[in-house]
């Protein structure tokens, strides 16, 4: 993990503060919400007992029709379009089959909507209305009961007939098909409102068979529902009782609103993005979306139900995004130790039980000091990390030169902390390194030219030795001795060679001239010094324009193919290939052999460093392993790089050479990084 990591990670380590206050901000709220939750539930028990207390004003308990109250009158046209837009449901009564009652300008309206695709149609007054689809009503008032047949054999005015009554109530109304059934539309006289209703309807699919029936006839009281409207009595009681900023309904078991009282208060102005967003985080159980209203004075609230089945309940909803809370409970209405209908009881709360704004201002200042002290650790793990890698940089460069200048480019830093202490001795270290790489470097030089004198010294004494009568073991070891001086020698010559070599590598200048061409013409003149082994070209089709040292980049190559040529057996092949690279252009040469030891492949192109033993070269003496130290100083030369590899899956060995090319601007004498 990089230093400006390990210091962000001990920067959000302060998060454990207002993670606290997070947590007891929380836990506030939620006894504050239990607080209100509980002192609202006492008010709506209250409220139920003196509900219940009005036992005589509530509806009995069974199936019932609700009449809705309508705003305006519905039309008589046989549709329902006006129903649906004054917000009046309908009540399903079975499958196919529903039924609405709306009462409006002292008038009560009824549509019946049946579900029949197969027509069988009689006017209600005639024989055969008897046989054909019809809708029986189950009217009961005062006076008694009276059975009505609703048939129309085309859309139309509604066709009604009294089965058995002769006293039943006038209807007018109007009967609509389409594709899926048809719908009656009624209305009854002014004032007049029944205590019960039965609705059935007869389906005939052929009238020589019995009908499908639809309705109320198998429910209680031979098929007759109640017919309930908002008693009076019990809105009065409501409007009476709730508190101020409350509103309170009393919904019987289906549903439907019996009574309602009361308004919320207005909700808070909407809040601001962030502190919309620091509700969210502080708020231990998230509001529901905002309740669904009453639909024509039916209720459906998940609140509502729990508490007609038993238990109180109660849910908190959001009125407006981050602005209003509104608390809902539900308690039962018992009668006699029967649930008969529940009491709703809602009010406005705020967005934050806390103080809103201190506890928003807190955690926001929090949040912003947080924010605050992270940047600038964060900042300073940025600018620590870069001098940290400045002196990275400068090392890995010192080390690219290989002791060559190693301090040159090298500015020591003057800040006064441990990391400027650490600079300033980097910088002195380099020194150090550079004074002693250019001692090192004068010492093949100076050992060459101070060892001659002792050679031939020794030399000329072996030489007088020999002429001198010798025992046979004597003359052994005057022969060892010989040996030992011209291997001695050799190295002294070479060592001499390195370093003029070195010199003219550092002193070469640079030109511009076709590589492809360069290394085709080498590749020609290798093939006779390889024969028999087999010569392979990989060049670029095209001209590759290169800016170098073409001499310096002919005698890497020659170095390279004599190395390939002293491991290749004669029937092996020996690659050369060039091609551009996202560095400049690599040059490699191949070759089939044995492969390079693990330990080696790092140290081959080191001074004094080889493989090759005695038998590699034809007369026998000594390999000293300059030529590819020489190759790695061309690559340096030319901005790049030598390494070398085993070829994978087999016997073989590669040697590549990144070449960036000489820049223009570039002095003679000193050496590309």
């Amino acid at each position: 993990m990089s230093l400006r990591s390990k210091l962000l990670v001990l920067a959000l380590s302060m998060l454990v503060l207002p993670a606290g206050g997070w947590l007891l901000v929380r836990q506030l709220e939620a006894l504050l919400r239990e607080g209100q939750a509980q002192v609202q539930l006492a008010s709506a028990q209250m409220l139920a007992r003196a509900v219940a207390s009005q036992a005589t004003a509530l509806p009995d308990a069974g199936p019932a029709f609700f009449v809705q109250e309508a705003a305006a009158s519905p039309r008589l046209d046989g549709y329902d379009e006006d129903w649906r837009a004054q917000g009046l449901v309908e009540q399903p009564l079975a499958p196919g089959l529903r039924a609405a009652l709306a009462w409006s300008a002292d008038q009560l309206y009824l549509v019946i909507a049946v579900e029949d695709r197969s027509r069988v149609r009689a006017d209600a007054g005639l024989p055969p209305a008897g046989r054909a689809d019809q809708i029986v009503l189950q009217v009961e008032d005062e006076r008694g009961l009276h059975r009505l047949r609703l048939a129309n054999a085309a859309p139309g005015a509604l066709a009604v007939s009294a089965l058995d009554s002769p006293a039943a109530p006038r209807l007018s109304g109007v009967w609509e098909e389409d594709a899926g059934g048809y719908r009656a539309e009624l209305r009854f006289p002014v004032g007049y409102l029944p205590q019960r209703l039965g609705i059935d309807a007869l389906d005939f699919t052929d009238p020589a068979q019995a009908p499908r029936r639809l309705g109320t006839d198998a429910d209680l009281r031979e098929g007759r529902w109640q017919v309930q409207r908002a008693p009076p009595a019990l809105q009065a009681l409501l409007a009476d009782l709730v508190p101020e900023g409350m509103r309170a309904s009393l919904i019987q078991s289906d549903g439907w609103v019996l009574a309602r009282a009361g308004h919320l208060a207005s909700g808070t102005q909407p809040a601001g993005r962030w502190r919309a967003l620091l509700y969210r985080l502080v708020t231990p159980i998230p509001p529901s979306p905002a309740p669904p209203e009453a639909r024509g004075g039916r209720l459906d609230r998940q609140e509502l139900w729990q508490a007609l089945s038993g238990p109180p309940a109660l849910a908190w909803y959001e009125r407006v995004p981050a602005s209003g809370l509104m608390l809902a409970t539900a308690v039962p209405v018992r009668v006699e130790g029967r649930t008969r209908a529940a009491l709703l009881l809602e009010r406005q709360g705020e967005a934050l039980l806390l103080s809103g704004q201190a506890a928003g201002g807190l955690l926001l200042v929090t949040v912003l000091v947080l924010l605050v002290v992270g940047l600038a650790l964060f900042g300073f793990a940025g600018r620590l990390s870069a001098r940290i890698r400045a002196l990275s940089r400068a090392a890995e460069r010192a080390i690219a030169r290989e002791g060559r200048d190693a301090g040159a480019g090298f500015v020591a830093s003057r800040a006064g902390d441990e990391l400027g202490d650490l600079s300033r001795s980097f910088a002195r270290l380099l020194e150090e390194v550079s004074a002693y790489s250019a001692y090192l470097r004068g010492l093949a030089g100076t050992l060459s030219h101070e060892l001659h004198t002792p050679i031939a010294v020794v030399r000329s004494s072996l030489e007088n030795l020999e002429s001198e009568a010798l025992a046979a073991p004597a003359r052994t070891y005057v022969e060892r001795a010989r040996d030992g001086v011209d291997r001695l020698a050799v190295i002294v010559r070479a060592m001499s060679e390195a370093s003029r070599i070195e010199r003219a590598i550092a002193s070469a200048e640079a030109e511009d001239f076709d590589l492809r061409a360069l290394v085709a013409d080498c590749a020609e003149g290798y093939r006779a010094l390889l024969a028999p082994r087999r010569l392979e070209l990989m060049l670029p089709p095209q001209t590759l324009a290169f800016r170098g040292a073409p001499d310096l980049i002919v005698q890497a190559l020659d170095k390279l193919v004599d190395n390939a040529r002293g491991f290749c057996p004669p029937e092996g092949w020996v690659l050369i290939a060039l091609a551009p690279d996202a560095e400049g252009v690599e040059l490699v040469v191949a070759n089939a052999g044995p492969r390079l030891p693990e330990a080696m492949q790092e140290r081959l192109f080191d001074s004094l460093v080889s493989l090759r033993g005695r038998d590699h070269r034809g007369d026998g003496a000594p390999h000293l392993g300059f030529g590819l130290h020489v190759v790695r100083l061309v690559a340096q030369r030319h901005g790049g790089h030598a390494r070398c590899a085993n070829l994978p899956g087999g016997d073989g060995v590669e040697f590549r050479l990144i070449l960036r090319g000489m820049p223009r601007e570039m002095a003679a004498g000193n050496v590309a990084r």
